[in-house]
């Protein structure tokens, strides 16, 4: 009696090893395939910019006025973690008599990445932070930009209000960026990187348009958030448009070459 009961258990002892058998083999036999499927959508050809970063027309931006080119002065280590040598570092003044001190002085950094196995934005957000600054405030916003079409165009902007210590002046300064990526603007990282490693595309590039105000320049303060931020919409209005036309890809065109590849 006990042997016969012995053997009808038997098989159901056995499922679950089975089963587990079962699962393995075929992990063992998809994951092959799908990581290097996975490899092969990750990697990206490398698109150009129609016209380089630094040839960026200076007087094509209105009432900005521009003052110095700060990335002459980037060392190699900061060009390192910059993570591409593809970038602008400038500073504009604001010449309109109306314009308050706190809003004079515009610092803009551009920077274009292409090419890389692994594509990572690097943000204010954690490098402030690693300069000694505090997160006061964090926001993705969508800001009206014009000369972008036939309207104003919604941009999505990330907008950072930082409070520096007492060591450093208890500056609040207001850092505001945006993410241009496969011919789409984001504020999110997480929304980049779907952009950029879309399995569907054979190409990849992005860029940061990143703003901020100087503060120091005749111990002025700096500007409030708001108004950072409204003086940063009217800043990326003369800016982006010279950006999409001129200088990153035409993100229609590279899609079109890919299909007729």
């Amino acid at each position: 009696m006990a042997d016969r009961m012995a053997g009808w258990w038997t098989p159901l002892i056995r499922m679950p090893f089975l089963l587990c058998l079962f699962v393995l083999g075929s992990a063992a036999v998809v994951a092959g395939p799908v990581a290097r499927w996975a490899r092969i959508a990750l990697i990206k050809q490398p698109i150009d910019c129609r016209k380089p970063l630094h040839e960026l027309r200076k007087d094509a931006l209105g009432p900005y006025r521009f003052v110095e080119d700060e990335g002459t002065q980037f060392s190699a280590s900061i060009v390192a973690a910059l993570g591409t040598d593809v970038f602008i570092n400038w500073t504009f003044e604001d010449t309109r008599k109306e314009v308050s001190p706190r809003l004079r002085f515009i610092s803009l950094a551009v920077t274009y990445y292409t090419g890389a196995a692994n594509l990572v934005p690097h943000t204010p957000d954690l490098c402030f932070r690693g300069a000694g600054y505090q997160l006061k405030q964090e926001e993705n916003l969508a800001v009206p930009v014009t000369g972008l079409g036939p309207g104003p165009v919604q941009v999505p902007i990330r907008v950072l209000t930082f409070v520096a210590s007492s060591l450093l002046g208890n500056a609040e300064p207001t850092v505001i960026y945006t993410f241009h990526g496969n011919g789409q603007f984001t504020a999110s990282r997480n929304e980049l990187r779907l952009l950029i490693t879309d399995p569907r595309d054979k190409s990849a590039y992005f860029s940061k348009v990143e703003i901020s105000f100087s503060s120091g320049r005749g111990g002025v303060r700096n500007p409030t958030r708001e108004q950072s931020i409204e003086a940063a919409r009217e800043f990326l209005s003369h800016v982006l448009p010279l950006l999409v036309k001129e200088h990153w890809p035409d993100w229609e065109a590279v899609k079109a070459a890919e299909k007729a590849n």
